[in-house]
């Protein structure tokens, strides 16, 4: 919601006299920034049709932006602020406009740290994957994957055979090292395509076990594997 303009009665070239109004549909009223000198401004149109600065704040460009972009918000408060330069002089704007722009930029860099730190949390406990087993009551005996932000398994497997299971987490469990890896083919090719993986991930280092001659005999030949 700005133009560029140019600074009335300035001397120089005029790329150095440009400024930034707020669009002022008309108003009497209506901020600029003057980025080279770091100054907000409040114009108001004279008689004539030319722009003309009734109130300047020097406060440096970083300040001087957050004051301008505060009050480009508040069109409804323009004439208000011109009204008390007129009535009061500089001073009565800047108690006004100065000390509320810079500390709503205060609150506003607070809210947006708290947020950027609140993000890392859910980002490194979304990373955080757990394997659980699950022996729930008249349910078949599973396992599950789940992320420590979230309050359900994003993956969940049964079996008929509780032997079956620890079959599995026979291999599972040393694969913790992949779970993101595991999450990410869940979300891209759903529940079976991740239970495929495990299966043939399983099956592989079964393999690779027997020939080396380190796998145990009967059914899970990896129970007393301890990964690679």
């Amino acid at each position: 919601m700005s133009r560029v303009t140019h600074q009335d009665g300035v001397g120089g070239p005029a790329d150095e006299r440009a400024v930034i109004e707020a669009n002022h549909f008309g108003l009497a009223f209506w901020p600029a920034i003057d980025p080279r000198t770091g100054s907000v401004q409040l114009r108001r149109m004279t008689s004539d049709g030319v722009p003309s600065i009734v109130w300047c704040h020097v406060a440096g460009k970083g300040d001087a932006q957050d004051i301008f972009d505060w009050m480009t918000t508040r069109p409804d408060h323009w004439y208000y602020w011109g009204r008390l330069v007129i009535l009061f002089g500089d001073q009565g704007v800047e108690g006004v406009v100065v000390q509320e722009a810079l500390r709503n930029a205060e609150v506003c860099a607070a809210e947006a740290e708290q947020e950027r730190l609140d993000q890392e949390d859910r980002d490194r406990r979304h990373m955080h994957i757990d394997l659980f087993t699950l022996d729930d009551r008249n349910k078949r005996p599973g396992f599950s994957l789940e992320s420590g932000d979230e309050d359900e398994p994003f993956f969940v497997m049964r079996f008929s055979e509780r032997w079956e299971r620890e079959r599995v987490l026979d291999w599972l469990r040393w694969q913790k090292h992949r779970f993101i890896e595991f999450r990410y083919l869940h979300t891209e090719a759903g529940q079976v395509a991740l239970e495929r993986a495990i299966i043939a991930g399983m099956r592989n280092t079964e393999t690779k076990v027997k020939t080396a001659g380190d796998a145990m005999g009967g059914r899970r030949p990896l129970r007393f594997w301890r990964g690679e």
